[in-house]
């Protein structure tokens, strides 16, 4: 009669069970959501210092206000002392200031009653912002505002 002979099949099973590009499968597949992430927290951080800027932009107005009432137009200057420490944003254009004095409109701003030493003036500043990733627009409508209250000296 004939042999049968078996052949070991030990050999085929290792190569099945190698795990030499797990690593790099994985790695691909969480990449992209790496990078999102990333990306998210890389533009919250700007308009974190797009924010700040703008706070600091309304307090340099407020003040400019404040000390301000024996020029000719202190409102005027409080806007453009508001545009002018701007820094890095482009406020000329882009930002929609307001002035209230003791909880008057802006247009009383001018006025020899509202703008007495001890009243408040407050100096209220809007900014667009850019929250998207990827073209995608993440909050619709985005708005920064600061506002900065100071007493007119």
């Amino acid at each position: 009669m004939g042999h049968i002979r078996f052949t070991r099949t030990r050999g085929l099973r290792p190569r099945f069970r190698r795990e030499n590009g797990q690593a790099l499968v994985e790695f691909s597949l969480v990449l992209p959501i790496l990078l999102v992430v990333m990306l998210g927290l890389m533009k919250f951080g700007l308009l974190f210092e797009n924010y700040l800027t703008l706070t600091d932009a309304v307090r340099a107005g407020a003040r400019q206000l404040a000390i301000g009432r024996g020029g000719s137009d202190p409102c005027a200057a409080a806007v453009t002392a508001t545009q002018n420490a701007g820094g890095s944003l482009s406020l000329s254009g882009r930002v929609t200031t307001s002035i209230t004095v003791n909880n008057a409109n802006g247009t009383t701003c001018t006025s020899s009653t509202a703008l007495v030493s001890g009243n408040s003036a407050t100096v209220t500043a809007t900014y667009p912002c850019d929250a998207k990733i990827f073209g995608v627009t993440y909050i619709p409508n985005c708005q920064l505002s600061a506002s900065a209250t100071e007493r007119i000296e």
